[in-house]
């Protein structure tokens, strides 16, 4: 006999299948930030893909490159005759004035926010408006943490059963890694020069948050249910192993709090190498759904390692050290391989330091292009520099300063002062393991009529190469400008604490003003120093064309002066000072502005080819140069120079 189907049981009441279903929510979240990836790299394609951009961004794929015995000096070609500019200059139609005026409000930032609106990344908007910062983060980071909690909690009884924040949680492992590495396909070509692992590193943290906050919710809630159930907790391997990974999570996470990380970076490095293979063992002993979404993640550290080895060269350099605790490294035998403002991971085979790594800054442009010459004009090489601020940076200082070989690390902070300084110290031979190079500006600089360059204590690291390699590509042939360079001035403003600490760089400011300073380069240099502390005066050395003021400079004040229609008259308002040439150079030291250039460029009129402000230095000065340049653009002075763009060199640990 029959009685037929039994009746269905209502969805309501069926079990949550979380073996079933969770995984599908993996793969859900896992296409969506692979799909933003794809859109970011689309996007990036006309500026990536270009034959100019893939050249540079392929220059330094192997390293720096380095020569056996130096090498022949090129002719100068100062005397001859300067072409004028062949390459046109852009059309700016009403369209583009428009959404310039809209990419300018990703710039502005708050104070203590260290994400602004438009830091570097991979947003639409900006890719199409073709400005240098690539990235709305906050927008990115809201993206991401959004899609993340929806994906935990949508559809999912998390508290009894809490497994969809553990898959979601491994489902991270990929993001963490592949934003954390070093060199991978995304920063060495598909998202063209300048976007490298330190414009991206705050996607990785960012990713580590939310793979720590699914882990803390699953584990969290399972631990209440063992206690709410009478279940034992760690007498299972399975609980037992998952606590010891959400142990190895919470040890990563504190020792990665920015003020620990800062204090204490080469624990943070120490901690970080070695508990993340803890947790991958961990988790596996912990699920067998993990192992999937771990082998991503050791391809990625894998390729990252090997293009690292590719890149490491052993150099013998020169290191020097400056007073006010700054260290130059000479390296003068290489040849090239690097852009300027890219950076180097150096390590120091000193004091048993090899195995730390620290980001250095290259000071100039790459032999060819540098106006920098070596002793009897020899070709210069490269120029890095460390300031003395950390453990590191202090044990570099104190090698360079003790002679030949009775070298003891300084045993606290400031201990390098006890030392005996010299006025001409020589400096010691040392040898350094480079690795890189890496980032650089994201806009190229000289596609701009008029350049700002503003730096902040160490950061001239970065300006100065740029300074270098625009006076460098311009001046050079002649001033034959074979790569259509536009740049026709250009405003370096460098601020520090103390007078002496402008001998830092003035040799090599020194070179760079007398280059432009010739008839055929075509391009008018402004150096502006401001000095915040009284002190030592007469130890500045004469540069031609600087100007030294005892002041805290206003980066919108100088902008605007250099979006003025007539750049000398602003120049006369502003200082009360006519413009120079390179036989005022007792001039140093005044209130005035003191300009050094070539005959065609004096008294230059804006001709609307545009404008580029390039910053480097602490968070202030960063979030100043970009509010002042996002209200330029929202004025008729920045309109009329044809836009104002904007890159900003930050590197924190």
């Amino acid at each position: 006999m029959s009685h037929g189907t039994p009746p269905p049981i209502p969805t309501e009441f069926l079990p949550y299948e979380s073996y079933t279903e969770d995984p599908k929510w993996q793969t859900r979240f896992t296409a969506m930030w692979c799909g933003a990836l794809a859109l970011a790299v689309l996007l990036a394609a006309p500026r990536a893909l270009g034959v100019r951009n893939l050249k540079e961004s392929a220059r330094g794929l192997l390293g720096v490159r380095m020569r056996s015995e130096y090498e022949a000096l090129p002719r100068d070609n100062a005397d001859m005759p300067s072409p004028p500019n062949s390459k046109p200059r852009p059309r700016v139609n009403g369209l583009t004035t428009a959404t310039r005026v809209l990419g300018s409000f990703r710039l502005w930032s708050l104070s203590g926010i260290t994400l602004n609106i438009g830091q570097s990344g991979l947003s639409l908007m900006t890719r199409l408006l073709d400005i240098d910062e690539n990235c709305d983060a906050v927008f990115i980071v809201a993206g991401y943490a959004v899609f993340a909690l929806v994906c935990i909690v949508l559809q999912a009884p998390l508290v009894e059963n809490p497994n969809r924040a553990g898959f979601l949680a491994l489902a991270q492992l990929p993001p963490v890694f592949i934003f954390a590495s070093k060199n991978s396909p995304l920063t060495a070509l598909l998202l063209g020069p300048g976007v490298d692992y330190t414009k991206l590193n705050y996607i990785h943290r960012w990713a580590g948050r939310g793979l720590f906050l699914g882990a803390l919710v699953h584990g969290a809630l399972w631990i209440n249910n063992h206690l709410v159930w009478d279940l034992p907790i760690l007498s299972q391997q399975k609980e037992g192993s998952g606590v010891a990974a959400l142990a190895c999570l919470c040890v990563i996470v504190l020792s990665s709090i920015a003020p620990v990380r800062r204090r204490c970076y080469s624990a943070f490095l120490v901690i970080h190498f070695l508990t993340f293979p803890a947790f991958f063992i961990t988790i596996c002993y912990h699920t067998i759904y993990a192992t999937p979404w771990i082998f991503p993640p050791i391809a990625f550290y894998a390729a990252d390692v090997l293009l690292r080895l590719l890149r490491f060269r052993v150099v013998a350099t020169r290191v020097k050290p400056r007073d006010g605790g700054l260290t130059l490294i000479h390296v003068p035998l290489a040849t090239g391989g690097w852009r300027a403002g890219q950076h180097l991971q150096v390590r120091a085979m000193i004091g048993g330091r090899a195995w730390e790594a620290h980001p250095l800054s290259v000071c100039c442009a790459e032999p060819g292009v540098t106006c920098l010459k070596g002793p009897d004009g020899a070709p210069f090489g490269m120029l890095l520099a460390a300031r003395a601020c950390g453990d590191w940076s202090r044990a570099l200082y104190a090698f360079a300063l003790s002679p030949s070989d009775d070298f003891d690390e300084p045993a606290s902070p400031g201990a390098e002062h006890e030392i005996t300084q010299e006025k001409n110290t020589p400096g010691r031979d040392a040898h350094l393991i480079l690795d890189g190079p890496y980032g650089g500006p994201t806009l190229r600089a000289t596609d701009y009529e008029s350049i700002l360059l503003f730096a902040g204590g160490s950061g001239a690291t970065f300006t100065l190469a740029v300074l270098d390699d625009l006076v460098g590509r311009c001046a050079r042939d002649g001033g034959a400008r074979r790569g259509g360079e536009r740049t026709r001035r250009v405003v370096w403003c460098w601020c520090v604490r103390s007078f002496g600490t402008i001998n830092w760089f003035a040799p090599h400011l020194l070179q760079i003003a007398t280059a432009a300073a010739r008839p055929s380069s075509g391009i008018q240099l402004t150096l502006r120093i401001y000095v915040t502390c009284l002190c030592d005066p007469d130890a500045v050395l004469v540069i031609p064309g600087c100007t030294v003021t005892e002041a805290r400079p206003r980066v919108e004040s100088v902008l605007v002066g250099l979006l003025s229609p007539s750049w000398s008259s602003e120049v006369e308002s502003e200082a009360s000072s006519a413009s120079a040439s390179t036989e005022d150079v007792h001039a140093m030291g005044g209130k005035g502005d003191l300009e050094v250039g070539g005959g065609e460029s004096e008294g230059y009129v804006n001709g609307g080819g545009g404008v580029a402000v390039l910053a480097a230095g602490p968070g202030g000065l960063i979030r100043e140069a970009g509010n002042a340049v996002a209200r330029a653009n929202l004025g008729a002075r920045g309109r009329a120079a044809g836009g104002v763009v904007f890159c900003a060199e930050t590197f924190t640990v």
